[in-house]
C-alpha cells in the first residue's frame, strides 16, 4: 500500500522590504508577515505622483519593515511551568485558560457546583456544565439546577412540569407510548417483561409451560404475559408456529428485513451495525466482512476501509499511530493521506510523530516549515507571522 506524504495547508501574507531607520516607539508596533522562502511578497500600495512625476507622501512616513523584538499586548511569554508552549510571545492573555490576563492565572473549574470558567477578554468568565443552569443568579451555589431532571425547571429555568409529572431528559413526562414507572424510568408496558400491562408487573417464569417452538420464547405481548415471541431477528413468515420463527430477517436474501422482501439476483442480505437489514450495498460501495460482521463501505473515501476492506488509515506501515490531533488520517481515492491540521506542520519529515510543529508560535518555522524569524535578534513568531514593526521612512532599499 502506498502512503502519500503529509500535506501542510498553511499560508501567510507577506511583506518584503528593508529599511534602515526604525522608530522604537511602542505606539508604532504592529504585527506583519515575513515571507516564507520562495514566496512572492505583495507589493506596497503605489504612492501617488505629483505633476512632475515625483512620488508624493501618502500621509504616513512609516512602513512595516523593522524587526520587532518586544511582545505587544495581548501576547506575552509565559514559562512552560504555567502551561505556555515555551516560545517568546506565544501566549494570548485574552483567551488562554492557563494564563488568563496574566501568566499563571488559571481559570478554575468547579465540578461539584457543575460550573467552570473560561478566559474571555482576559478575564475568567463562569459558565455552567453537565446540563446544569444558574437559575437563581447566585455565585455561591454555582449552577444549582439540573435542567434534565428538575420538574420545576425542565429544559429551561422556570419551565415547570404539571403536578405529578417527572422531568425526563429535559422534557416533561415520557415519550408517547411509554409509561413512567417511577424515578423517571420510562417503559413500554405492552412489551416489557418486567412491567407487562402495568409498572412492576413482572412476567413469571414458572417452568410449567411446554418448550417453545424453535427460535421463540415466552414473554410480554400486548400487555399480557405468557405469549409466544420470536427471538432477535427471527420471524414467523409462514404463519405456522409448529416450526417456530423459521426465518432470520438479518441474513435471508429472500426475506431481508421483512417477510417476502427478496433481494435481487447476486445480492445478499446485510445487517450492518444498528441499521435495519438491507439488500446489497449502495452504488459505489463494497460489501466487506461476512455474517454478522458484514458491512458496506466506500473504498475510495472510508478511512476504515481505504482501498481494500478492513484497511484503516491512521497507522503508517501498520507499526505506530501517527499525528494524533494534529494529523488525522483520511482516505482519498483509495489512498491513505495525512494532512496537517491548520497551524501545524510536519517540519522534521518524520511521519511517525505526525505534525509536530506549531507554525503559529515556532520562530524557526513561522507560518510554514523553514520560514525562520530573526531568532538572533529575538524576533518572535505571533499567529504564524514574524513580528515586524513600523519604521521611519529613512532610506529604502529593494
Amino acid at each position: 500500500m502506498t502512503y502519500r506524504p503529509f500535506a501542510v495547508t498553511t499560508s501567510a501574507a507577506v511583506l518584503g522590504v528593508v529599511v534602515v531607520a526604525c522608530s522604537t516607539s511602542p505606539d508604532d508596533i504592529v504585527v506583519a508577515y515575513r515571507p516564507p522562502p520562495g514566496a512572492e511578497a505583495p507589493p506596497f500600495a503605489p504612492e501617488p505622483a505629483d505633476a512632475g512625476g515625483d512620488a508624493a507622501p501618502s500621509g504616513s512616513d512609516k512602513i512595516l519593515a523593522c524587526v520587532g523584538t518586544e511582545c505587544q499586548a495581548p501576547y506575552d511569554t509565559c514559562p512552560t511551568a504555567f502551561g505556555g508552549p515555551g516560545y517568546k510571545c506565544a501566549v494570548n492573555l485574552l483567551t488562554d485558560n492557563a494564563n488568563c490576563g496574566a501568566c499563571g492565572n488559571v481559570c478554575p473549574e468547579f465540578p461539584l457546583l457543575s460550573m467552570r470558567t473560561r478566559c474571555v477578554d482576559g478575564a475568567c468568565k463562569r459558565e455552567c456544565s453537565d446540563g446544569a443552569a444558574d437559575c437563581n443568579g447566585l455565585v455561591d451555589d454555582g449552577c444549582e439546577v439540573a435542567l434534565l431532571r428538575d420538574p420545576a425547571n425542565c429544559g429551561a429555568c422556570g419551565k415547570a412540569c404539571p403536578a405529578g409529572v417527572q422531568c425526563i431528559d429535559g422534557s416533561c413526562g415520557c415519550p408517547a407510548g411509554m409509561t413512567d414507572c417511577g424515578s423517571a424510568d420510562c417503559r413500554n408496558t405492552s412489551s416489557d417483561d418486567d412491567n407487562c400491562g402495568a409498572c412492576g408487573h413482572e412476567c413469571p417464569s414458572t417452568g410449567d409451560e411446554p418448550p417453545p417452538p424453535p427460535n421463540m420464547r415466552y414473554g410480554c405481548r400486548d400487555g399480557e404475559c405468557g405469549r409466544l415471541l420470536c427471538m432477535g431477528s427471527w420471524a414467523d413468515c409462514n404463519g405456522d408456529l409448529a416450526d417456530g420463527c423459521e426465518v432470520d430477517l438479518a441474513a435471508d436474501k429472500d426475506n431481508c428485513g421483512a417477510c417476502a422482501k427478496a433481494c435481487a439476483s447476486g445480492q445478499t442480505c446485510i445487517a450492518s451495525g444498528m441499521a435495519p437489514p438491507a439488500c446489497g450495498c449502495a452504488p459505489g460501495e463494497t460489501l466487506c466482512g461476512t455474517g454478522s460482521q458484514a458491512h458496506c463501505a466506500n473504498l475510495q473515501t472510508d478511512p476504515a476501509n481505504c482501498g481494500v476492506c478492513d484497511h484503516p488509515c491512521g497507522y503508517i506501515n501498520f507499526l505506530a499511530p501517527i499525528g494524533y490531533e494534529n494529523a488525522p488520517g483520511s482516505c482519498k481515492k483509495g489512498f491513505c493521506e495525512y494532512e496537517c491540521n491548520p497551524g501545524w506542520g510536519d517540519c522534521d519529515g518524520n511521519t511517525l510523530n505526525g505534525c509536530e510543529t506549531n507554525l503559529q508560535v515556532n520562530p524557526a518555522n513561522c507560518g510554514a516549515c523553514g520560514n525562520r524569524c530573526d531568532v538572533a535578534a529575538g524576533q518572535p513568531c505571533i499567529g504564524g507571522a514574524c513580528l515586524m514593526v513600523e519604521c521611519d521612512a529613512g532610506t529604502v532599499t529593494k
